[in-house]
């Protein structure tokens, strides 16, 4: 099983630690804990379910088969409530597991790259609130600054493939034939999103990958290029 990287360890520790990269968040939560289209009642008992399945995956090192019996047991939970939006999310994490991270978007990780995507849009779709004026619940503004989080790496990754001039495996044709800087001005978003719900490596990646951010700081640099080099002509 290949081993975490830095990028792993973020956001494994936004899913299944959650406190520990929470900050105050923009979108303010509300005292409900429940995931849309489902009561309190529900939610309770999937969530139970949920916790004892990825329970196996808190060890410091967990193997292929039980990482697949995680991935097995959310798929049964999906299919027993295919609303629950964070058993999408928990199990793309769990995918991520299985691939490493040179083989993501790959010809021989390109289904699994997929699913990748699909689950964390996915649980996005269904975890978001359905109103603008909607307060999240506490569970919602977990999940969704996992997952913006989550997505937004994947994106920076399959900007790295297209900026390196190799082709992208398991996307559709609208990303493999975006530019490397449009798919990581999507990546931006994502992060930003994470950050607005409450995860603090989300909110610093946005700041690092904004491009008008970058423009500045490239402007900056450039000023102050000119700025020395008309120093060193004065000087002269």
């Amino acid at each position: 099983m290949p081993a975490l990287t830095t990028r792993d360890s973020i956001v494994l520790k936004s899913l299944f630690d959650p406190e520990a990269s929470a900050t105050h968040t923009t979108k303010h939560a509300s005292s409900q804990t429940s995931l849309p289209g489902m009561t309190e009642h529900q939610f309770t008992i999937y969530r139970s379910t949920e916790l004892q399945i990825i329970s196996q995956l808190q060890e410091k090192s967990p193997t292929t088969s039980t990482v697949q019996g995680t991935i097995d047991g959310l798929s049964s939970l999906i299919k027993e409530s295919p609303g629950y939006a964070s058993a999408y999310i928990n199990r793309a994490q769990a995918r991520r597991l299985l691939i490493p991270l040179d083989g993501l978007f790959t010809p021989d990780h390109a289904e699994a790259s997929e699913q990748l995507l699909k689950d964390l849009q996915q649980g996005i779709q269904l975890a978001e609130p359905k109103a603008s004026d909607q307060e999240p619940s506490t569970h919602q503004t977990t999940v969704l600054a996992a997952a913006h989080t989550h997505r937004g790496f994947l994106l920076l990754k399959i900007a790295d493939i297209i900026r390196n001039g190799e082709q992208v495996h398991g996307v559709n044709e609208t990303v493999k034939s975006a530019s490397a800087e449009t798919v990581e001005e999507q990546a931006s978003r994502d992060f930003a999103a994470g950050g607005q719900y409450g995860n603090k490596e989300a909110r610093e990646m946005a700041v690092r990958t904004n491009p008008y951010a970058k423009m500045c700081g490239a402007i900056v640099k450039e000023a102050l290029k000119k700025e020395h080099e008309e120093w060193r002509a004065d000087q002269l």
